[in-house]
């Protein structure tokens, strides 16, 4: 699973033109994404974010969300209300059994099912051992979100 929603996110950050970076000591960041743009206000012009990735296979497709389990210090870690560098959950539901992961023809190649993401800046602390994050469907992750994100950031905004 940890490979597949990698997969996925190389694919997105692929398409909107960004860069990934993979930490080598997991402090909390599963991936690091970069978009270098002249439209960046950054001296730089780099806009940065911050990513934790979480798959579930528990998915209720009836439902207006995806719920994802983080423990307390990622999720605390997620929650700090003016972050330096922006940081989002993406969370991708997928199928239980491996062979429906994905399907291929000579015309696509399907991805099953779809990542969402949040941003959790200053959703407060919390003191549970474990916190679901309940993530909007409306908020699928895909190129067009990662550049409307990335655009956001290098702007000064929040994700």
């Amino acid at each position: 699973m940890e490979s597949f929603q990698e997969g996925y996110l190389r694919a997105v950050c692929a398409s909107a033109g960004c860069v990934i970076a993979r930490p080598e000591i997991d402090e909390g960041i599963d991936v690091s994404v970069t978009h270098r743009a002249d439209s960046h206000l950054a001296t730089d012009r780099v806009a940065r974010l911050e990513i934790q990735l979480k798959a579930t296979t528990a998915s209720d497709f009836g439902s207006d969300f995806v719920k994802v389990r983080l423990g307390q210090e990622r999720y605390n870690y997620y929650a700090v209300s003016n972050p330096s560098v922006h940081k989002i959950v993406v969370g991708l539901a997928m199928p239980a059994d491996q062979d429906q992961w994905i399907v291929s023809s000579h015309n696509a190649l399907s991805v099953h099912y779809c990542a969402y993401w949040i941003n959790l800046a200053g959703a407060g602390e919390t003191d549970a051992e474990k916190k679901d994050v309940k993530i909007s469907k409306a908020q699928i992750f895909d190129d067009v979100a990662l550049c409307d994100i990335m655009e956001r950031i290098g702007q000064g905004g929040a994700p």
